[in-house]
């Protein structure tokens, strides 16, 4: 999908943001995602100074109950720093302590206006909404982007060889109260009746890190996906703005 550009005058700069719909970037719990961010009027690192922010991505849900309405309360929550550069370094001073130590840049990349973020170990807390500003003597501007972690965590397969041929195998890097487990090949063919699961150790608490070995006639030179996820849903982060059924919005005339 082609992108529009606004360059428009501001404080004797031209700003410059991305004005086609908002980028929707997946990603799987505990990989690594990348997270571009390309700003064409960067030219050198001379007085150049950017940040990275997080913030929840707001949800509208739609309620019949008038008081329900009236009642909510709208909180501001201060954006997450990621990371912010200035004078040719990085600034922690700022950061939320959850992205530390899973953070990497490109710091010679940064001249030509690449300024991408690379974020590790990717969990729930971590979708929202992410806005990448820059400055420099040519311009400002931004990228903004959604992140929306999958519900289920894909770790690496391997293959073994047995007495009766080959099987994969895979191993949950999270813990689970109740895992459940699905193999598929790059058909998505559902093999899962196929597949045992283990218990590889378990926590005082009741949550499970498991093995599950697919024991399905396997090729070696086949694709196997190995998708392991809890059965309870898992919470994310959302601000949740109520809004008015659409035929209280005309009982009302409109009035909230």
């Amino acid at each position: 999908m082609s992108l529009l550009w606004i360059a428009l005058s501001f404080a004797g700069l031209l700003y410059y943001a991305d004005a086609g719909a908002m980028k929707e970037i997946k990603a799987r719990p505990f990989s690594t995602v990348t997270l571009p961010c390309e700003l064409t009027f960067v030219e050198g690192t001379d007085q150049l100074s950017f940040s990275w922010q997080r913030e929840d991505i707001v949800e509208e849900i739609e309620v019949s109950d008038i008081y329900a309405y009236i009642q909510q309360t709208f909180e501001f929550k201060e954006p997450k720093i990621l990371v912010t550069y200035s004078n040719n370094e990085e600034l922690h001073e700022e950061q939320s302590y959850e992205y530390q130590g899973r953070i990497q840049l490109s710091h010679e990349e940064f001249g030509e206006g690449v300024l991408t973020l690379v974020l590790e170990n990717v969990g729930f807390p971590d979708e929202g909404v992410y806005t990448c500003k820059a400055k420099s003597p040519h311009g400002v501007g931004e990228r903004v982007m959604k992140l929306l972690v999958e519900d289920e965590e894909e770790p690496q397969v391997h293959f073994d060889t047995v007495e009766n041929g080959t099987v994969a195998r895979c191993v949950s890097t999270g813990w689970y109260k109740n895992p459940i487990v699905t193999w598929i090949d790059r058909k998505e063919n559902d093999l899962t009746a196929n597949a045992t699961v283990e218990v590889l150790e378990q926590r005082q608490d009741g949550m499970h890190r498991v093995l599950t070995v697919l024991n399905y006639p396997v090729k070696v030179h086949e694709i196997y996906h190995c998708l392991i996820r809890d059965a309870k849903k898992a919470r994310r982060a959302r601000t949740i703005h109520r809004k008015l059924a659409k035929h209280l919005m005309r009982e009302y005339g409109g009035e909230f």
